[in-house]
Order: structure tokens, then sequence, then C-alpha cells
């Protein structure tokens, strides 16, 4: 009677208001009779089958016994005659290497012969080097620079570029980076503080300072109105002094230049100082080049851009990698120095 209560919406509309009576009097033929007529579309595949099997299940399978079985019969049987051992083989040719085959020069029978009285001397000169240079033809081959390059002091190798080095000749000033600057620091600290007329310039290059001393020097150049320079060249100064810088490039209105060449300030922390430029008029010059750590290329496009909103800044150092911001940073310049001539002959 499950069946028959499942498809009753499929019966007639008639035959719904029978009583259910009708399907106790139905017997058991007639009811699988109608069940395998009616389909229902909801119902199980197995369900929707015409036909269904009456067999009664078989015991369960123990697959340790017939794992064991298979074994035993794989191992009883015997092997035909195709059987194929396993053996271990590599794909594809062996790898041989092949002995580099070095080609012998062949020169022509004058060459031949320098190289021959060369080695029963047992040196060469210039003079042999000139010869072997015109029949080379190593004149021609290489450019101004690399034959000039041959023939630099303490390099002379008989080649003679007719196009005069000026590097090989240039006499290089002493540097003073190793110069002793005998500055009292805290001397300068006070007359920056107390704010002394006569204190124009504070020069404390190549004194290594801490960061509480360089604090004390930038917070008191906060409120200090008569100082005009300031050069901090190898202090070893780090990201850690950049903020009170920052603040001095805000409120000082006085400094005309600041060095801070040769230390140890990242590129992020620059950014922060060149950005502190829009709020400054008054400084001409800003120097920041040759730092201990590399700026990045999206660190010279934010310094470039801040130069395009400062109007003051006329001269500008940098170690650039990226040329359009190089590019972009001397345009800035040049437009400073005009507006800065301009006003010097009062057209603005």
């Amino acid at each position: 009677l499950s069946y028959c209560n499942e498809y009753k919406s499929y019966l007639s509309p008639t035959m719904d208001l029978l009583d259910e009576k009708f399907f106790d009097n139905l017997s058991k033929e007639e009811i699988e009779q109608i069940n395998s007529e009616l389909c229902d579309d909801l119902l199980p595949a197995a369900d929707r089958v015409k036909y269904h099997i009456d067999k009664k299940g078989q015991k369960v399978i123990d697959k340790e016994a017939l794992t064991k079985w298979m074994e035993e019969a794989a191992m009883a049987s015997q092997i035909g005659n195709d059987y194929i051992p396993f053996t271990k083989e590599t794909k594809g040719k062996k790898f041989v290497k092949v002995e580099e085959k070095k080609e012998k020069t062949v020169y022509d029978d004058e060459f031949e012969k320098l190289l021959a009285e060369a080695e029963g001397v047992g040196q060469i000169t210039d003079g042999d080097i000139d010869v072997l240079a015109d029949i080379l033809g190593a004149n021609s081959l290489l450019g101004s620079v690399d034959v000039s390059s041959c023939s630099r002091p303490g390099r002379e190798t008989g080649l003679k570029s007719p196009i005069i080095d000026a590097r090989a000749t240039k006499v290089l000033e002493p540097t003073d980076m190793d110069a002793v600057n005998e500055t009292d620091v805290d001397e300068s600290i006070e007359k920056i503080k107390s704010n002394d007329g006569s204190f124009k310039e504070c020069n404390v290059n190549n004194i290594p300072l801490d960061t509480a001393t360089v604090d004390s020097i930038t917070s008191a150049l906060c409120r200090n109105t008569s100082l005009t320079r300031l050069e901090m060249c190898n202090c070893n100064i780090t990201d850690d002094c950049i903020e009170g810088f920052v603040n001095v490039v805000k409120t000082n209105q006085t400094l005309e230049s600041i060095s801070l060449e040769t230390n140890k300030i990242t590129g992020k922390f620059l950014k922060q100082l060149a950005l502190a430029l829009e709020a400054n008029s008054t400084l001409k010059e800003l120097r920041i080049a040759n730092q201990y750590y590399t700026t990045g290329v999206g660190d010279e496009m934010a310094i470039s851009k801040a130069l395009d909103k400062n109007n003051s800044i006329t001269k500008f150092s940098m170690n650039w990698k990226n040329t359009g911001a190089r590019n972009q940073a001397d345009r800035c310049i040049m437009r400073n120095n005009d507006i800065a001539r301009k006003k010097r002959q009062g057209l603005l």
C-alpha cells in the first residue's frame, strides 16, 4: 500500500474520491502492476524501474580472506614465456662531455717574428707594443676613452691616443672629508639658543654627533632668528633625527642654506624633509647628496614633486637614479632661479 499512497496524485479525480478500502481489496499482483505502470521523476532511479530483483543478499565479503587468497593464487600461478624481468634503466642517451677544441690563431709572418723575438729576449718594450698595435689596428678598435685610459700615469702600455684626456692630467683638489673640525659643538648650541646676532654660520662637519646633540641643535634652531647657514655633513645623522630638521624647515624663516650630505638618512625620511619645503619660502639651498643608503625611485619622484611646490630653492644636490625625477627637479630649480633673478631686477 505504500506504493499506492505515493501514486494517488497521478490517479484520476474520480479515483481520488474513492475510499481507501478500494486499495485493501486489491491483490498483491494488482498493486505491483499499478506500481509498474506509474512513474514519478522525483523518486530514485532504483524505485522508478519496472523490474526488481527479489534475490536475497549474500553474506558480507571478508576482504582480508579475499586478499590472502589472491596473493596465494598469484604466487602459485606460472609465469608465461613472455615474462620480462624488471631492470632499472635511464631513458635517453648518456651524457658525454665533449672537450672544446681550441683553434690555433694564425698570425701573419711579421707578427709571428715579433712574438718570437719577444720570447727570446724575455721582455716586451713599449716600442714593441706600438708595432703590435699598428699591425693589429688596435688604435682603430679602441675608443678614445679606452685608448687614453691605457696611457694614464701608472698604466703605460705603449698605446698613445691622439686625443689628450683631460682626466689624466687633471689635478684633484684634496678632499675636506677627513679634515679635523675644531668647532666647539656645545658652544655653538649655546649661541643658537641665545640667538646670538653675530653667529650667522654653524659648521660642525666631520664631527660625529649623537641623536641627543642633533635634537638639541634642531630644537634651538626652531626659535633662532639670526643663523643663516647650517652645515652638518658627515656627522653620522640617522633617520631618528630627521623629525627635528622637518620642524626647522617648517618654522625657521631665517635659514638660507642647509647641508646634510654624507650621512645615513634613508629615502623615506629625505622625502619627508622635501615635503616640508612647501611651508618654507626663505630656504635657498638644500644639500642631501651622498647618503649611505640608496634612495628608491618612488621616493625620488616624491622629492621632485615636492620641489615643484617650492619657489625659493635655487640650489639642490642629490644622487638621482631616476632620469624623470632628475629632469623634473632640474626644471624646478631653473624656474626658481628665474624667479630669484626677476626679484633682484624688481620685475616681481
